[in-house]
């Protein structure tokens, strides 16, 4: 089945595809894409086994590749024929897989919002799979309102207040276990071809956005600092989330940076 998809504001101005996190769905954007939609074609995309997309299963075995054609199947439907890809976490890592895998021509910035660029040994791949095995079988046998509590409570988040992950708990129980299981498994850090590489040979311009509070994504922000085509830019007070949580500072970089992309 085809990725859900809607689209905001004039067709005739830059388009920007946006891509959200796991257990996310095109609704994280709404307040950054109004902020956009009087400048930009805006379109944003449901990634299997989220949102409208729920039914829409994601292949096991080429989870990345699966993806990449399903997106590629929505550019074509509607004729696009320039775009920026906007990737946020889960988002982001499938949005760098994309470039460095499609050489597609119309493609012409590439915005990475805390997102991982690759592990570099077959060992660090091997126990992220395992790890990431683990979180899916809680998702698949548990209560989603337990699972949730005990993903939220990781340190990637611990910008969060007690508050704010309440209800991003309650905002994200609308999932269902299994298709978002099989979506972490598919698209597992574990199961992503490491892209520094293709960073370091790319002519294509990168915007790598990373939150002050968010250590983790800092640390691969500083791998990337030296590559000439990729733009490293630190968000002050942010941590992970940083579209959500700071959208006007989020919208207005973008508005600065991809308006002649």
């Amino acid at each position: 089945m085809p990725l859900h998809k809607q689209q905001h504001g004039d067709i005739s101005k830059p388009t920007l595809i946006f891509l959200h996190g796991f257990l996310g769905s095109s609704n994280d954007w709404h307040e950054t894409i109004a902020l956009l939609k009087d400048d930009f074609h805006c379109i944003t995309i449901d990634l299997p086994g989220h949102g409208s997309s729920v039914t829409t299963a994601n292949s096991r075995s080429n989870g990345f590749d699966h993806c990449h054609q399903l997106i590629t199947n929505i550019l074509d439907d509607l004729s696009i024929k320039q775009y920026t890809l906007i990737g946020y976490s889960l988002g982001g890592r499938i949005a760098l897989d994309y470039a460095r895998t499609q050489n597609d021509p119309r493609l012409t910035a590439l915005l990475l919002e805390s997102s991982h660029t690759g592990l570099l040994d077959e060992q660090a791949k091997e126990r992220r799979f395992i790890h990431d095995h683990s979180w899916a079988k809680k998702f698949a046998t548990q209560h989603i309102i337990d699972t949730l509590d005990e993903w939220y409570d990781q340190d990637v988040f611990s910008d969060l207040s007690q508050r704010e992950k309440e209800i991003i708990i309650n905002q994200r129980s609308d999932n269902y276990g299994v298709p978002v299981a099989n979506t972490l498994l598919a698209t597992s850090l574990g199961k992503q071809i490491n892209a520094l590489p293709y960073l370091q040979q790319t002519d294509l311009k990168i915007h790598y956005c990373f939150g002050e509070k968010d250590k983790k994504f800092k640390d691969v922000s500083a791998q990337l600092n030296n590559l000439a085509h990729v733009n490293c830019v630190q968000f002050d007070q942010a941590g992970h989330n940083i579209h959500q949580y700071y959208a006007p500072q989020f919208a207005q970089f973008i508005l600065q940076n991809l308006t002649h992309s």
